[in-house]
């Protein structure tokens, strides 16, 4: 059960919330994508509601300079790969497409290779970090609507499958089509979270899972 979450208050939020995209993937990303989301939750000025179209615009354009050769993104512009800021990254951009935000051309489509790729090529090493960056991925691959259904029943049969790549898994399951699978991939699972130490190569937290199993 997720629960003892402290209120949201936007609206003393606002000025944190609308912000110019800056930083690294990750900080690129998080300043731009809750700002999809702000003017169905609450009621905002004109002047907001443009400043927000144009953060939006920004982040787009700032991350298509982290993109690499290989349809992935960089941690920051120039370098490999990322394989986390390549997940995130492409969330927000199916994101803000389905919400009418325009991209560059082939942008995504070279992301959804990159991600298919990585997909097929993923072996299991019983890392939660690992397993949740490729449950991630199929997840993006999924919110797509191009599911690898190979790939995520090889994930779905390890014997060590994480709580947060199951949570995530699921939901993957849920976008493809196959909601009984889904079901069956955190029967009997708890919804509850543990806190540790360190963010590891997913950037996670306690909080963070929490907000995983909530979303699926």
């Amino acid at each position: 059960e997720v629960s003892h979450l402290p209120p949201l208050n936007l609206g003393e939020r606002l000025d944190y919330l609308i912000q110019y995209p800056h930083g690294c993937i990750e900080q690129t990303t998080s300043s731009v994508f809750p700002q999809l989301f702000l003017t169905s939750l609450m009621p905002l000025s004109e002047e907001r509601k443009l400043q927000i179209q144009k953060n939006v615009s920004a982040g787009i354009d700032r991350l298509k300079s982290f993109q690499v050769s290989s349809g992935g993104f960089g941690y920051w512009p120039g370098q490999e790969a990322s394989p986390w800021g390549s997940n995130y990254a492409g969330h927000f951009l199916i994101e803000a497409k389905a919400l009418g935000y325009a991209l560059p051309t082939g942008m995504l489509e070279q992301w959804t290779s990159y991600q298919r790729g990585r997909a097929e090529s993923w072996a299991n090493n019983g890392r939660t970090g690992d397993q949740l960056i490729q449950a991630y991925r199929l997840f993006g691959l999924a919110l797509a609507q191009k599911p690898d259904l190979s790939a995520m029943n090889r994930l779905k049969e390890a014997s060590n499958l994480k709580i947060q790549a199951r949570w995530r898994l699921a939901a993957a399951y849920h976008l493809a089509g196959q909601s009984e699978v889904a079901k069956s991939v955190i029967l009997g699972q708890s919804t509850a979270t543990s806190a540790y130490t360190g963010h590891g190569n997913t950037y996670g937290s306690a909080l963070r899972d929490q907000a995983l199993v909530l979303d699926t």
